[in-house]
């Protein structure tokens, strides 16, 4: 994967489901391990997909993986500028890690409690030591797909339990 492609696809005000659908490809599935004991700042790309927007309104901050089985899928935002669970948008859950397969090859997912929803990650850059500091993300599940395209986003490491 290069962190060229993952640069300019991060510079594009719109991006194309094609491209970023490439650059998943590109990139090594995460693992359980990557992502629990830590929280992500997310970001979404601008594919034309209607999450984009919610999330914007939701004030999306990021997710809590605190551990394989206790994850706090939507941080938001509040008013006082404190990041905090929003289960609204969830139906009263959380969420919890697992490895599923999503387009052929086995992957960290975020599965959720009361949603028919998976999330997907694959390693988009780590740093010197080969820890995962940026994940893209895929949402997948009943009712998530648009215009046949699903929603993608970023995932950068925030910080460590």
């Amino acid at each position: 994967m290069s962190a060229d492609e993952l640069a300019a696809i991060r510079a594009l005000e719109t991006v194309p489901p094609a491209r970023v659908s490439a650059l998943w490809d590109a990139c090594a599935p995460a693992t359980v391990e990557d992502l629990a004991g830590s929280r992500w700042r997310g970001t979404g790309l601008d594919t034309g997909h209607p999450m984009f927007g919610m999330l914007g309104k939701m004030r999306w901050w990021g997710k809590d993986f605190t551990d394989p089985r206790k994850v706090d899928p939507i941080l938001v935002t509040d008013d006082a500028g404190a990041i905090v669970p929003d289960t609204s948008a969830t139906g009263g859950g959380g969420a919890a890690l697992w490895e599923v397969t999503f387009r052929g090859r086995p992957c960290a997912s975020m599965v959720y409690d009361r949603l028919p929803v998976i999330d997907h990650f694959v390693v988009a850059a780590t740093d010197d030591t080969g820890r995962a500091t940026t994940l893209l993300a895929v949402m997948n599940g009943r009712g998530t797909v648009h215009s046949g395209e699903h929603f993608w986003f970023l995932l950068e490491r925030a910080a460590d339990r």
